[in-house]
């Protein structure tokens, strides 16, 4: 209709009015622009704030899942240094043979960790981490979730060859007394270690010790798998301020 007017205009010479009719016509399509622009704005910060609040519980469960380690981890690091202290000096757990058997099975307890990454991965794979337009949130991110995989894979994933030796060597009588009576798990992401009485005499755990003793591999494995769990504990624990300072800027994030 605008373009018909102002032909017409154009024929007759009529400026003031092919003045008027050109400022119309540029102003709808500034208008049409500036608003499919708005729209596209819109849809993307809303795609933003959905990324940032999965990130925030990605992040979050980090944190939970840490601190549930600092509480297991300890208690399996503690079990393994009590039993090298009886495969070094020969002293028995409390002086009781069950409850020194029970530190070495106990010092073969896992429960690796990994960075929960779904959303990051996410966003990577598809182009989208423009969408965080916080480039130091970007970046520490970046950090979290690449560059320090190499770490989480070797230290939080590792399998320790001590875990096969000890439950190999160990009778099926201790190892199910042992996951009936002496771990519990309340939540697939809680457990605990627990003491417990023995399922066989004394004479009997005994015997079980000295069959540790006899393989050679066992208490080298174990001294490399405790060593582990001491970095382990260290470096898991570094993640903490980092993940409370990435939730701290995504919350400025989405309040912007």
């Amino acid at each position: 209709m605008i373009l018909r007017r102002l032909a017409k205009s154009l024929k007759q010479q009529n400026w003031t009015t092919i003045l008027i009719e050109f400022v119309l016509l540029v102003g709808g399509v500034f208008l049409g622009i500036q608003a499919a622009n708005w729209n596209q704005q819109r849809a993307e910060d809303a795609k933003a704030q959905a990324y940032l609040a999965r990130i925030r519980g990605n992040l979050e469960a980090d944190q939970l899942s840490i601190q549930r380690r600092e509480v297991f981890w300890p208690q399996v690091n503690a079990y393994g240094k009590a039993a090298i202290h009886y495969a070094e000096t020969g002293e028995l757990v409390d002086g009781s043979a069950w409850r020194t058997v029970l530190a070495f099975y106990q010092a073969s307890q896992l429960w690796q960790w990994v960075t929960s990454d779904s959303t990051y991965q996410e966003m990577r794979s598809g182009g989208e981490l423009g969408l965080i337009r916080d480039d130091t949130l970007r970046h520490a991110l970046s950090e979290y979730y690449l560059e320090s995989g190499s770490a989480v894979d070797y230290l939080f994933y590792l399998q320790p060859e001590y875990r096969k030796i000890v439950r190999g060597l160990t009778p099926s009588v201790v190892a199910n007394h042992i996951w009936a009576k002496c771990w519990r798990q309340p939540t697939p992401t809680e457990q605990y270690l627990l003491d417990c009485d023995s399922p066989v005499s004394e004479a009997e755990a005994r015997a079980v010790l000295a069959g540790y003793m006899k393989n050679s591999d066992l208490l080298p494995e174990l001294r490399f798998w405790v060593a582990n769990q001491d970095v382990s504990l260290n470096v898991i624990g570094n993640y903490k301020p980092v993940l409370k300072a990435m939730l701290a800027r995504e919350k400025a994030q989405v309040a912007q």
